[in-house]
Parts: structure tokens; sequence; C-alpha cells
């Protein structure tokens, strides 16, 4: 069973569901599905185009936005996703395999909407779950938060 992290009313961060709980999502009203995993990666139960068919044929909106932790996360990645999620229809469910990726862009929205400074960000993150243990997600998170947080 994946594990949940409700950020607010419109957001709810994840690790990889199961193909059985995406179609469980609409009962719990979710309306669209962001999938941050880039296809190919270990442990991957469906590829993001098989999970955007599921999604789909659920009703659901679905948007993948490839992000490799191998490459690192782009700042252009973290813009594409605070602006599409403005437009998507909520309750929004967003994951990746293990959720780092998925609670860290879910908080990198949240942080830069309320003007948050990067380490104020962690700490909330924190106060909700969220393990920074990734020190180049860390860095990049609280770097992202800061160089944004005045051009909301």
């Amino acid at each position: 069973m994946q594990e949940q992290i409700k950020i607010n009313d419109r957001i709810t961060s994840s690790s990889q569901p199961t193909e059985e709980e995406i179609k469980k999502l609409p009962l719990q009203g979710f309306k669209t599905v962001i999938n941050l995993r880039a296809t190919g990666e270990e442990d991957q139960p469906l590829s993001p185009e098989e999970e955007g068919k599921i999604v789909q044929g659920l009703g659901m909106k679905y948007l993948n936005i490839p992000v490799s932790m191998k490459d690192g996360i782009r700042p252009e990645q973290v813009d594409r996703f605070r602006q599409e999620i403005e437009a998507l229809p909520a309750p929004i469910f967003v994951h990746c395999s293990k959720g780092k990726r998925a609670g860290a862009f879910c908080m990198m929205y949240v942080a830069v909407k309320e003007g948050m400074t990067g380490e104020e960000a962690i700490q909330k993150s924190m106060s909700k779950g969220f393990a920074c243990d990734m020190p180049q997600l860390k860095e990049f998170f609280r770097n992202y938060i800061d160089q944004r947080r005045n051009t909301r």
C-alpha cells in the first residue's frame, strides 16, 4: 500500500500506487494524477504511458513530468509543475517511486505560492512527515524556493 501525505485540500503526495490503487483514486475524489517518474525506472509496475491510459479511462486528467534523480531535477521541471497544477482539476494525486520527488515538488509549489523561505519550507516538509535525507534534493529544494519566492 502506498503512503499518501495530504499537503492541502488541492494536493496529495504519494509513492507509486499499484494498478488497483489507481483504480480507487476516483472513489477517493481525485480528479487528476501527476506522475513524476521517467520511463524505464526500476520497480515500475506500469510505464507512464500505460498509467496515463488507465487514469484517463477512469475519467481523470493525467500528466507525466519525467524527473530523474540520476540526471538531477531541473528548475524548469518544477516551473512546469507549478504552472500545470494551477490549471488542473483538484484534488490532485502526485506520485513518484518512493514519494520523495512528489513530496518535494508539492512542497516547492506550496512554499513559493505562500512566500516561504527555503528553510521554512524544509521545516514545514519535515513536520508533514517528509524525510529530507537526499542532500542534492534538499539543496535544490532550498535554492529553488529562495530564488523563486519573490517572483510569485
